[in-house]
């Protein structure tokens, strides 16, 4: 047996025998582990029988099995075998992809998987700490939302989590738990913002983009934190020509979320009613507001204004 290392993410505490190096150590924390990433062989992934793919556009190989367990594959970067409970991946690397690369995709594909089998469900969302206020930002994959937020960290800002957003219901509040301390820009928002990040980044060649550490001096453990209100920002192509933003409710509301869940590839329809279930509950703690603007650097400044003022900071 491989020896295997604790870490703490997104509020989890993961036993893994491949070491992360994203992400806090969590040796001294004696929970038991919510998930254990084993390292699985050639030989182990062969024998595996498993649904022929399905869209051959799509990068990630979704497959639910017979037996409930979930087969990932990311191409030329990992495959992923996960139990039916979510308690246990066994992973291999397919090529010599670069360790945060890698990690990145884990931490994301493989954890949200796990949750989703587990019966939570986690938001595909970028998160910020705003003076003292947990800020959440919604959208599809290239709407904008981490150049906004490398644009509002170059204001004071600063991150909590990237890409996946797992949260709990503590005492009437919803808790955003941080992540990976790491924020994937495009090269011209990456240097026109956060420029002092950019020189320690790392480029993602399967992404395109800039991995960095916002704020170099961020180094501690970030605690979980309530969120004041989440924003959806919509889509580059729909030609707003001012700043604007208003509170979502109804079936707009359920919609919106519905739409920015992680693992959407899990459609098995047992789901459908926790994601139901799961939008009424954040709408009953939490302002979710469609935040719509001109995709300019000149309209940013603008953007900011009407988050703080929507969240009363």
């Amino acid at each position: 047996m491989n020896a295997r290392h604790r870490y703490l993410v997104y509020g989890l505490v993961i036993e893994s025998e491949l070491p992360l190096t994203s992400v806090h150590d969590a040796a001294a924390d004696d929970r038991p582990a919510d998930i254990t990433i084993l390292t699985g062989s050639p030989d182990y992934f062969a024998a595996v029988a498993r649904p022929a793919p399905g869209d051959p556009e799509d990068w990630i190989e979704h497959a639910v099995l017979d037996d409930g367990r979930v087969y990932l594959k990311a191409s030329e970067v990992f495959e992923a075998m996960i139990s039916a409970d979510g308690r246990t991946a066994t992973c291999r690397k397919l090529s010599d992809v670069e360790q945060r690369a890698l990690e990145a995709n884990l931490l994301n594909f493989v954890v949200s998987a796990s949750l989703t089998l587990q019966g939570e469900e986690a938001l595909h969302a970028t998160v910020l700490d705003m003076g003292g206020r947990a800020v959440g930002l919604l959208g599809e994959s290239g709407a904008g939302k981490s150049t906004l937020a490398a644009y509002l960290i170059s204001r004071g800002a600063d991150l909590i989590t990237d890409d996946m957003l797992r949260v709990e219901f503590i005492d009437g509040a919803m808790l955003a738990h941080p992540g990976p301390y790491r924020l994937k820009l495009l090269e011209g928002p990456a240097t026109s913002f956060l420029p002092d990040a950019v020189s320690d980044g790392h480029f993602n060649a399967l992404s395109g983009k800039i991995m960095v550490r916002p704020r170099r001096d961020s180094r501690r453990h970030r605690g979980s934190a309530p969120l004041a209100a989440l924003f959806h920002i919509g889509s580059p192509d729909e030609q707003a020509t001012t700043v604007s933003s208003r509170q979502l409710s109804g079936l707009e509301l359920a919609r919106t979320l519905l739409s920015s869940a992680m693992d959407t590839r899990y459609a098995k329809s047992s789901r459908m009613e926790r994601q139901i279930r799961f939008a009424a509950r954040v709408a009953d703690l939490l302002p979710v507001h469609a935040l719509r603007y001109p995709r300019t650097v000149a309209a940013l400044d603008g953007v900011a204004r009407e988050i703080r003022r929507a969240i009363g900071v």
